[in-house]
């Protein structure tokens, strides 16, 4: 055991030593290392290129304060110059005796308060940017009328293009379409419109404002809007259905293109059902169907009445160019279509075809179907063969139905013909201020009466749209908004009353 201890501490006392001795070495090796280093660099700050490089930068400063000293000596003597002559205008101007001294005591003034108004203006919190929030009726997604409800806090727009209107609602027009939107009708389309041409400040597809048409009041306008649009102005509004905001709020922000002047006889909530309605309606007998007051005398006209706002109104345009017109519409709308004009109606549910033709028996000249694809097979056969068929109802947009690869493909098919071609190969609604003021002037000479169906307030939203789904309104279905009239409730009117 023994034996072990002294063997132990033997080998402690040995690697003492050699600690010891790899100091000492490293010592010497660092010191050697360290007069080396210094030596060389010695060598180096005494070289010929460093003691340039000393004798260039020891010039340059000379020079830098040479010309430091003279400009200094130019600014004062430029300083007093300009004193000399403020001090000689000043006594020129008041006729007191100044020295140079009022003259710098007047300039330590001003740099002292500009200073002081400076810290005072960086001390001083800029006040919140104001964000104002509006009801709109909007739908949350796509999935119909169960998406669609009344929000309190929806942005309220802005006008961001030059070309725009800013107008607060009075009344808005509730529409079949506003259904289909809300199903996803021109989703599409209106996500494309988001993205690369209108409504760039909309970086979101949801919520969606819905509404078709309304008529309100101008609030605002961009810098280029025409110039018959100015702000008090009474207006009306139709958009297409790919729009990517809607009317169905208490203010909007939209293109000239789709304004014009509201009816002067007629009331706002009067007046908000006929923009849409009569815009299609327009373009289909005028444009479509090429008539006119010539062309139409005597000629043989069926509408088919599916959507009662729009059919009345092609009812009342075909009378008002004395055209004979029969329609086919429900039962409780028949006496209805007289009275705008018909000349025979036939009940839907239970008329045949043969019942059809017997006012025609070789076809009737033109067609006008307001109930789409559904009654397309039925309305043909109604044509004669020089005759034309006019289906007012929502085309179908193939669009709607692509997956993510045909819509992807679809997006960059759309760029490239709106950038390059400046076509709108999308737009069947060729809505504009133009038909907008003919509806208004014929609207005000008694030609064309609205049909308002029952008017809703914002708070029963919900049973507004049911009422339109059922598809027994008589006319049109308009909302106002409470905080345009104060509290006071509105009665819904009987259905089918006519102004």
């Amino acid at each position: 055991m023994g034996k072990i201890i002294t063997d132990f501490y033997n080998g402690i006392e040995t690697f003492k030593e050699l600690l010891v001795t790899a100091l000492d070495n490293g010592t010497v090796v660092f010191d050697r290392w360290s007069d080396q280093t210094t030596q060389f660099v010695l060598e180096a700050w005494n070289s010929r290129s460093i003691q340039s490089t000393q004798e260039g930068l020891h010039l340059a400063w000379e020079q830098f304060m040479l010309a430091w000293l003279q400009t200094k000596y130019t600014f004062q003597q430029d300083l007093n110059l300009f004193v000399d002559a403020l001090q000689s205008k000043i006594i020129y101007l008041t006729g007191n005796s100044l020295n140079r001294s009022h003259v710098y005591i007047g300039f330590a003034g001003l740099f002292v308060g500009s200073g002081v108004g400076f810290l005072i203006g960086i001390s001083v919190k800029p006040s919140a940017i104001t964000v104002t929030h509006m009801k709109a009726a909007s739908a949350t997604s796509y999935n119909g009328i169960e998406s669609i409800s009344l929000l309190e806090d929806v942005v309220t727009p802005k006008i961001t293009e030059s070309n725009q209107v800013m107008i607060m609602v009075r009344a808005a027009a509730l529409d079949p379409m506003d259904i289909l939107v809300a199903s996803g009708y021109g989703s599409y389309i209106r996500k494309f419109l988001m993205r690369h041409t209108l409504s760039k400040s909309i970086h979101r597809e949801f919520p969606l404002i819905l509404g078709r048409d309304c008529s309100g009041v101008v609030i605002d306008l961009g810098s280029d809007v025409r110039r018959d649009i100015n702000i008090n102005d009474e207006v009306w509004v139709s958009l297409p259905p790919w729009s990517p905001s809607g009317t169905l709020c208490e203010t909007i922000v939209v293109p000239d293109k789709y304004v014009g002047h509201k009816p002067r006889t007629l009331p706002h909530e009067q007046a908000a059902t006929l923009p849409y309605s009569g815009s299609l309606a327009w373009l289909a007998v005028f444009q479509t169907a090429n008539l006119n007051p010539l062309s139409a005398i005597d000629k043989k006209i069926f509408v088919y009445c599916e959507d009662t706002g729009t059919a009345s109104i092609i009812v009342q345009l075909c009378c008002y160019l004395k055209a004979n017109v029969t329609v086919a519409c429900p039962n409780r709308v028949c006496h209805f279509m007289k009275y705008l004009g018909a000349t025979t109606t036939y009940e839907t549910e239970s008329s045949s075809i043969d019942q059809l033709l017997s006012t025609a028996p070789s076809g009737y000249d033109y067609v006008f179907n307001t109930a789409g694809e559904l009654k397309s097979n039925l309305c043909k056969q109604l044509c004669s063969i020089t005759g034309l068929v006019v289906t007012i109802g929502p085309h179908r947009l193939p669009s709607d139905t692509y997956g993510p690869v045909q819509g992807f493909f679809y997006m960059l098919w759309l760029k490239f013909v709106y950038i390059f071609k400046g076509n709108k190969c999308w737009d069947h609604y060729e809505f504009d201020s133009r038909i907008l003021n003919e509806l208004s002037s014929m609207a005000d000479d008694y030609v064309l009466k609205p049909v308002l169906d029952k008017t809703f307030m914002e708070h029963e939203l919900e049973r507004a749209f049911k009422h339109v789904e059922s598809r027994q309104p008589i006319g049109k279905v308009v909302m106002k908004f409470s905080n345009l009239n104060g509290p006071t409730v509105m009665t819904p009117r009987p259905s089918g009353l006519l102004f």
